[in-house]
Order: C-alpha cells, then structure tokens, then sequence
C-alpha cells in the first residue's frame, strides 16, 4: 500500500534491520519503488523518497519466497516489469502460489509468465517475469486459494479500485487483525 500511496509518513513498531521476521528485508526492496525506510528506536518509519519507481525490478526470492507475491502486485501496481527467481518452493506452500498469482493478478491486466529455459541456459535456475500495469475494472473478485498471504497481498489493489477477496477469513492463520487493521488506515472493508 505504501507504494501505491501519493504521499506516505508510516511508523511501523517493532520492525527492525535485524529482526528475524523475513519481511524486514522489505525496506530494502522498496527503495526500487520510491519508498525511504528509516529505522528508529521503536521501528521503521516509511515515507516517499522522491524518486519515481525504477522501471525494472530483479529479485532472487530464495532466502525469502513468501515476499514475492507481495512484490509481483507491487510491480504489477505501478507497472514496474519484474524479473523474479527462486519461487521453486511457492508451488508447495498452502497452493501453487505461482499458479495463484498467475490466475489473479490476470484479472487485473497483469502477466505472470515463466521464461522458457533457452532464455536461461547458463543458469539452473527458473525465471518469471511480471508484466503489465494494473487496472482494477468492475469489482474484480480476487480467489485467496485458501492461503492468507494471497489475501493479503491483492488488498493493496483496493487503491486503485473496488475489489473482493473470496474468503477474507484465510488471514485468521497469520494475522487476524488485518482487515481492523486496514480499515484503521481509512480503508472501507465490507463483508457479506
């Protein structure tokens, strides 16, 4: 959300540099889309650099696979083309996630597609690229593929546009707060 937003001044308590949550590696990856990171006594405290977003994002996801959903729809948002790597273990996680993000993120003009392997002879590893830039048309109904982190990382499409997450509750396994969360942001979430 925070790179989708015109202008940012976000604390985040208790994220730090060397913090052993995978996901603080993410300040890192978000200086790509203009996005500053400061970290202070409590946490992080995020805000718009000034810099437009690169137009090309590279990433090697082996040492932390569960971001790249995040960032395919953070390429896929800003139109930002993404080369990305080491998704092997994404396929047996609560779904294919591959498969999920390639599904769902169609909905909204954005391609995930796997290079064919001639592209990558010299490298044993597997690449897919994000292409597109997202357009959030009539209410696109986005599947959670019973896996809280496809809920979570599609909510950010919500700026761009009304959307649904089918089965909202999946969020429950790692973060039951974050619809009240997102709806303290000024969010409008509406269930059925």
């Amino acid at each position: 959300m925070a790179a989708f937003a015109d202008t940012l001044d976000l604390q985040l308590n208790g994220l730090f540099p060397e913090s052993l949550q995978g996901d603080a590696v993410l300040t890192e990856m978000m200086e790509n889309f203009g996005i500053r990171s400061e970290f202070n006594e409590k946490g992080v405290r995020l805000s718009k650099s000034g810099q437009p977003p690169k137009p090309f994002f590279e990433k090697d996801f082996v040492q932390c696979p569960d971001l790249a959903q995040t960032m395919a729809v953070v390429c896929g948002g800003l139109g930002v083309q993404g080369l990305f790597s080491g998704l092997e273990t994404l396929k047996i996680k609560e779904t294919d996630r591959v498969a999920a993000l390639r599904t769902e993120l169609d909905k909204v003009g954005v391609w995930v597609s796997k290079l064919p392997s001639r592209f990558s002879k010299k490298s044993d590893k597997t690449y897919y690229t994000i292409e597109g830039k997202a357009s959030v048309k009539d209410c696109p109904v986005f599947k959670t593929w019973e896996d809280h982190r496809m809920a979570m990382c599609m909510a950010p499409l919500s700026m761009f546009g009304a959307i649904k997450i089918a089965d909202p509750e999946v969020v429950g396994k790692s973060y039951p707060a974050f619809w009240k969360d997102i709806q303290s942001l000024g969010f409008e979430v509406l269930s059925d």
